[in-house]
């Protein structure tokens, strides 16, 4: 998955509120997208290209769903009003978690209507459910949130794409930062999946190329409601730092670290479950953790922008913006793959993703990229994420690493990012 953006200082909203409003969003969007007239392309006819995500509504990553959905719907809108000879329909469905098989349901569904790419899912177990399922129709999958290095070498035929980076570029960044902050001995709890393992793996190398120990390895069950034995075993070597990858089991791990009196200050988290306590949580207060999330800190004008959009269609304010930006890339992605192709079915799509990440002039919205395609030119699309660049493997190769952390009441702030390229 993994979790760019930085959430606000209100996290109020609760999980029931934040499933109704997904689904007044889902229904905006397509309105929103289907409303808008387009310009014409060189054969005097609009494209019309169908969209359909497989998002969080539900499940262990419920959080990820609000600023995914409105990511979509921003930029549905923003190329519906561009006029560029191309215009989106979304239609939204929810990918559930790994307990269910919803996704493949939703998969099942969007397919049967025709839709020629898919946005999503958030979670890298999920996404593996269904891509065989989605990549063999010779549809496009491109996910906003999967992290997982298993996609980079995955046998998908060219169809499988992602806005975030690998967890290689992720677990790097989160093991040095740890070393930095002078810790030496680490423990690392993390759940036993295609999420966890990459990151752990990876975590657990930068940690020991910079000379540093990890003393207890500790995987858990995704499933797992409790987990006592496996906080006392991390804790048993007295690390000088506690790495734990999760979704939103953290919300139980928080509460037997109290028991054991362990110092917050010495949490590191990863994307998956930053933003997942919030000021709402009624549990331990977690001040002085950090936690990593791939992409740049969403800006204000981008936050303000999708709050005034939730806000118009009736939807309950934002409060966490993460990979909110790489969703808005995706759908712009694949809108200028379909305008340089000339045509919106999964192969062109295919053929010509990469170089519009990559080839020709940058450019940073939509309207920009799709004049310089409808002008005969090549486009390089640098977007909210990041300037993204695909590789020969779907991967952008290029990204940023951001750092949170949290203050007294569960709040957090943004500290920093670190830039890096796998091309290298």
């Amino acid at each position: 998955m993994s979790v760019l953006a930085k959430a606000p200082a209100s996290r109020s909203r609760s999980l029931k509120s934040a499933i109704s409003g997904i689904a007044i969003l889902g229904i905006s969007a397509l309105i929103l997208s289907g409303c808008a007239s387009g310009g014409s392309t060189s054969t005097g006819k609009d494209l019309t290209l169908k969209i359909g995500t497989i998002l969080p509504q539900t499940g262990s990553l419920a959080v990820l769903g609000p600023p995914e959905f409105a990511g979509v719907a921003a930029a549905a809108a923003d190329i519906n009003a561009a006029k560029a000879g191309i215009k989106v329909t979304v239609e939204n469905k929810d990918s559930g978690d790994t307990k269910t098989n919803i996704a493949t349901q939703s998969a099942t569904a969007l397919l049967a209507d025709g839709v020629s790419a898919i946005i999503g899912a958030a979670s890298s177990s999920v996404s593996l459910s269904m891509i065989d399922q989605i990549t063999k129709a010779k549809v496009i999958e491109i996910s906003p949130a999967n992290t997982s290095p298993a996609f980079s070498t995955y046998a998908d035929d060219g169809y499988y794409w992602r806005t975030a980076p690998s967890d290689v570029l992720q677990g790097r960044v989160l093991g040095q930062k740890v070393l930095k902050d002078g810790a030496t001995n680490v423990s690392i709890i993390y759940q036993n999946d295609s999420y966890g393992q990459g990151l752990d793996d990876n975590v657990k190398k930068a940690i020991e190329a910079g000379g540093g120990t990890v003393g207890e390895n500790v995987p858990y069950d995704p499933a797992a409601t409790s987990f006592s034995s496996e906080v006392t075993q991390a804790l048993s070597s007295n690390p000088d730092a506690l790495v734990v990858i999760s979704f939103d089991q953290l919300k139980a791990i928080a509460p037997e670290l109290q028991k054991n009196n362990f110092d917050f200050k010495k949490f590191y988290g990863t994307d998956g479950n930053y933003g997942v306590i919030d000021k709402s949580y009624t549990g331990p207060d977690i001040a002085g953790a950090q936690f990593t999330n791939p992409g740049v800190n969403a800006s204000k004008d981008y936050q303000a922008k999708l709050q005034a959009l939730v806000k118009k269609q009736g939807n309950a304010a934002l409060t966490v913006f993460s990979y909110a930006p790489e969703s808005y890339d995706a759908t712009v992605l694949l809108a200028l793959a379909a305008l340089k192709g000339k045509k919106t079915d999964g192969p062109t799509l295919k053929a010509n993703l990469q170089s519009v990440s990559r080839d020709g002039t940058k450019c940073t919205t939509f309207a920009a990229c799709a004049k310089l395609i409808n002008d005969g030119k090549a486009a390089n699309y640098d977007g909210l994420s990041g300037p993204i660049t695909f590789d020969k493997n779907g991967d952008p190769s290029q990204a940023y690493i951001s750092i949170y952390k949290y203050t007294t009441g569960n709040d957090n702030v943004y500290e920093s990012a670190e830039f890096g390229d796998l091309s290298k």
